[in-house]
């Protein structure tokens, strides 16, 4: 039973003396805190109706006109410039039965407007039976290069489109990142 009390008291005096140091030897550990990833955010009209996003949109709404009839209105975005402008114009284009245009002819006829994201463009389409008015938005990194690219899109008829470019354009500006 001594031999326990000796070897215990030894152990204890070996651990005092090896793990205690002096104050000057204090190692002090910052450990950055992870914040969470910035998420996209907007505001829609209150008469718009959410719907559930496809697989390719984050978001999707019905979009009411003074008819009644619903414009089907997403949201989607796509790592780095996704094509660039020309490419995703020239696709809705085709999507409404209208010929390509070179980027120049398309920039001349795009909207430049600003938001709390940066410069975007919005393009009204139009065949005169079918229309689509589309937005997108560049996001810029820290070296100003794209690093994803989103898109706001409605297609329905040209008046109704129409009726609907005002509170479009404000949705546009309202998109915003949160943390």
């Amino acid at each position: 039973m001594k031999l326990y009390h000796s070897t215990y008291l030894y152990t204890i005096l070996i651990l005092i003396l090896f793990s205690c140091k002096s104050e000057s030897d204090v190692t002090v550990y910052k450990i950055k805190k992870n914040s969470p990833p910035p998420s996209l955010n907007w505001t829609p009209p209150k008469n718009w109706i959410k719907k559930a996003p496809t697989e390719f949109s984050l978001a999707s709404y019905n979009v009411p006109t003074s008819n009644g009839e619903l414009i089907d209105l997403s949201i989607t975005t796509f790592p780095g410039d996704a094509g660039g402008i020309t490419q995703n114009v020239n696709r809705w284009r085709r999507q409404i039965n209208l010929e390509a245009q070179n980027e120049e002819i398309i920039l001349e006829n795009a909207k430049k407007e600003s938001s709390m994201l940066g410069e975007y463009f919005i393009f009204d389409l139009n065949n005169n039976n079918n229309a689509i008015t589309a937005a997108i938005i560049p996001v810029l990194n820290e070296n100003k290069l794209i690093s994803e690219t989103i898109f706001i899109k409605m297609n329905g008829s040209p008046e109704l489109l129409t009726e609907l470019k005002y509170e479009f354009e404000l949705f546009c500006k309202s998109i915003h990142w949160t943390q």
